[in-house]
């Protein structure tokens, strides 16, 4: 037994690894949106943004694609769990099932921030660049379970006697390349600042995944949590004494949801979490790689093999292993105890894993997700380890994006999600081709005699783009970035050209403009076997171009003709390089995502009133339920065109009732309906002379049809104008 001087200079020293209360760091969060994916991190271990169902305009929790309203998450959160030396199971917790999310203090959530939230680019023009970066937006920030209150409160932790005495770096990287843009991948490293060793270690992503599109459902409650269907990739192959026949079925180790049972209009898309990868400091070899796929490795040292195993329960109602485990031991045992997934379990006749794929459909499928990796043997105190996963989300093919096809999972609906996590695995290995944690020949990919993770080809930069809009017409400026970016694999400047790309009217509807834009152009290098050498001379100006508050020189510039005013038109232009036709390469290219812009062709807001039509509405008539329009009555659109620059505009009956009022400024306005917020993102351009009304009235009354009058002040001048226009229901 310790005795009492020992055990207070413990103490001490383990009080001296935490921030002292005041020095607190601040509670913060941070949103991954360089690529098609937002997802929300935080400074104290959980993910997510748990009111994004009834906030829906505020940040992503788990979104896919960006500006969609299509979520994956409710919550998730680190798990790590291990034996500690006094015999205790300890399982510490960032998020556990709850209805309201984080809460600073609330039973759960056990550790605590330790550290602001860092920022790093490897984007050159980032105002975060460095050099140091992995990614091009990294977030990085620490968290503890030793701290006796939330920092800068007087509020307890909970559970302080379930310490394991733990300090993790979070880290988290995001890329914008056209096969990255699907994920943002999660490292943990965990260190041991107790005095004592850890033994069995398993470290997991809690999670309640929940996809439904939170713009366009109507459902709230219970009712939004119980579509879901659950799936896995990769699991683990057991016999009926939980020996494993196959640790890697397919080689991809995933947790999915999708949504089963949702009615409402939506993409029909996956959310999904990956294991990557581990590394442990083994206390006879070193520093060594942890996955199953090393698993005859491990037995042969007398380890236990390493394994991935998700685990499932129900919300609430579950029996049985569906039962919400409630404590630390419980919550152990399901971390390293696989379930048998083709076995009834929790009363129910059918396999679990058909359980999971169907309950959904019957709004029972409100099911709550661990996702661990272990046993790590042990880590000694002063040691740590590094957990990787990825956080994944696809889209299912064009051939099941129907309401009817929504409850499917089979192969070929998973086939852009396979594609997806293995970029993922694949950005994670770097140089480890092989997923053997070590050097081999032929790896070596820079020549530095070092094994590199996350070095993977890279396309040219994503120029900087500028949009001017007029009637009719969309002009594209853009810069020369591109041309000299060098391939960090290859060493080579091998910038090859520009495309163009532009979505249709009502592209818009389904949430995914820019995943529909198709190749307006396309512009390269003449004199060589890639592309169409067409050169650059069509869109090169004679001289560059900046604009008022923009230093940028643009040096291209491109024409939209024939455009349609009042659509929203998404246009991207991506570069690409040469690719390796020896090789088999094709040519990379940068996301269309990166620089893209919602573009709405209208009239111009003019200052003179000489040069200035008349102001007009259209459509007119208005049809309600008009082709551009949303899905709900806050989502309609009707437009007043040819406005001057600062306008007032008063909506009447023909009785003179004020119905609306609103305030046009060219300089600021960027939309302000529910229509923008159900259909449009914040990266859109619209025309001066243009302003949107909802057709509902001050109070937010839907508007019965008939003849309808308008006014028009010019705030500068005081010149007033008026007309009519028609509602028909």
């Amino acid at each position: 037994m310790l005795s009492r001087f020992c055990y207070l200079a413990a103490l001490c020293a383990l009080l001296s690894l935490v921030p002292a209360e005041g020095s607190a760091q601040p509670f913060e969060e941070a949103v991954h949106d360089v690529g098609n994916v937002g997802l929300t991190v935080s400074n104290a271990g959980f993910i997510g943004r748990a009111n994004v169902r009834n906030n829906p305009g505020g940040d992503p929790s788990f979104e896919y694609p960006l500006d969609s309203g299509v979520e994956h998450l409710f919550e998730a959160g680190l798990w790590v769990g291990a034996l500690r030396s006094d015999g205790l199971v300890a399982v510490r917790t960032a998020a556990i099932t709850t209805t309201a999310g984080y809460s600073p203090g609330a039973q759960g959530y056990e550790v605590v921030q330790a550290d602001i939230i860092q920022r790093r680019s490897s984007l050159p023009e980032s105002p975060s660049f460095s050099p140091l970066a992995i990614s091009q937006q990294d977030y990085m920030a620490a968290f503890v379970d030793t701290a006796r209150v939330v920092p800068g409160t007087a509020t307890p932790t909970p559970d302080p006697q379930g310490q394991l005495g733990m300090h993790v770096e979070s880290r988290s990287y995001a890329w914008s390349f056209p096969f990255t843009e699907y994920f943002v991948i999660l490292e943990y490293e965990i260190t041991n600042i107790s005095s004592t060793a850890w033994d069995s270690v398993y470290v997991g992503i809690w999670e309640d995944m929940v996809v439904r599109n939170v713009i366009t459902t109507t459902e709230t409650g219970g009712n939004f949590f119980n579509k879901g269907g659950r799936g896995f990739l990769g699991y683990p192959i057991y016999d009926v004494d939980l020996n494993i026949l196959d640790a890697a079925p397919d080689s991809q180790f995933v947790s999915y949801a999708w949504n089963a049972g949702g009615q409402e209009e939506s993409l029909n898309t996956y959310g999904a979490i990956a294991f990557l990868g581990a590394e442990w400091e083994d206390p006879i070899r070193g520093r060594r790689f942890f996955h199953p796929f090393l698993q005859d490795e491990y037995v042969a040292d007398g380890y236990a093999a390493p394994r991935v195993n998700p685990r499932y329960w129900l919300f609430s109602n579950g029996s049985d292993e569906l039962a919400r485990p409630n404590d630390d031991a419980e919550r152990f045992r399901r971390m390293g105890a696989p379930l048998l997934l083709d076995e009834p379990v929790g009363g129910d006749p059918r396999p679990l894993r058909q359980r999971l794929a169907e309950d959904g459909l019957s709004a029972s499928g409100n099911w709550i997700g661990v996702f661990p990796v272990g046993p790590i043997p042990r880590v000694e105190p002063g040691a740590s380890i590094t957990v990787n996963f990825a956080m994944v989300a696809a889209l299912k093919p064009e051939e099941f994006q129907d309401l009817p096809s929504r409850p499917f999972d089979n192969e070929e609906s998973r086939r852009l999600l396979r594609n997806n996590v293995f970029w993922a695995m694949r950005t994670y290995a770097g140089e480890d081709l092989n997923f053997n944690g070590q050097l081999d020949p032929g790896e070596d990919l820079n020549g530095n005699g070092m094994m590199d993770r996350y070095l993977i080809p890279e396309p040219p930069a994503s120029p900087r783009l500028h949009v001017e809009v007029e009637q009719g017409r969309a002009s594209l400026y853009w810069d020369e970035l591109a041309e000299t970016s060098v391939d960090p694999i290859s060493g080579r400047a091998d910038f090859e050209g520009y495309r163009i790309y532009r979505s249709d009217p009502g592209d818009d509807r389904q949430g995914n403009i820019f995943g529909e834009a198709d190749l307006l152009a396309q512009y390269d290098r003449e004199g060589n076997a890639v592309g169409f050498n067409n050169g650059f001379e069509a869109v090169r100006l004679a001289s560059p171009v900046t604009f008022s508050g923009d230093s940028t020189q643009y040096f291209y510039r491109y024409d939209a003709e024939g455009l349609l005013n009042g659509w929203q038109y998404g246009f991207a232009v991506t570069a690409f390089d040469e690719g390796d036709l020896a090789a088999g390469l094709d040519p990379f290219e940068s996301s269309k995502t990166t620089n893209a812009v919602r573009v709405f062709p209208g009239a111009p807001g003019l200052a003179s009133a000489t040069d200035r039509p008349p102001v007009v509405v259209y459509p007119n008539p208005y049809r309600v339920n008009a082709a551009w329009d949303g899905g709900s009555n806050s989502s309609r659109k009707l437009y007043f065109s040819n406005l001057p620059p600062r306008a007032e505009i008063r909506v009447y009956t023909l009785a003179g009732e004020i119905i609306s009022e609103m305030e046009h400024d060219a300089a600021t306005y960027q939309g302000d309906t529910g229509w923008y917020d159900a259909l449009s993102g914040e990266n859109r351009v619209l025309a001066g002379g243009e302003h949107a009304w909802d057709i509902l009235s001050q109070n937010g009354l839907q508007l019965a049809g008939g003849l309808y009058l308008f006014s028009v002040k010019d705030l500068d001048s005081g010149e007033v104008q008026t007309g009519k226009f028609v509602i028909i229901l």
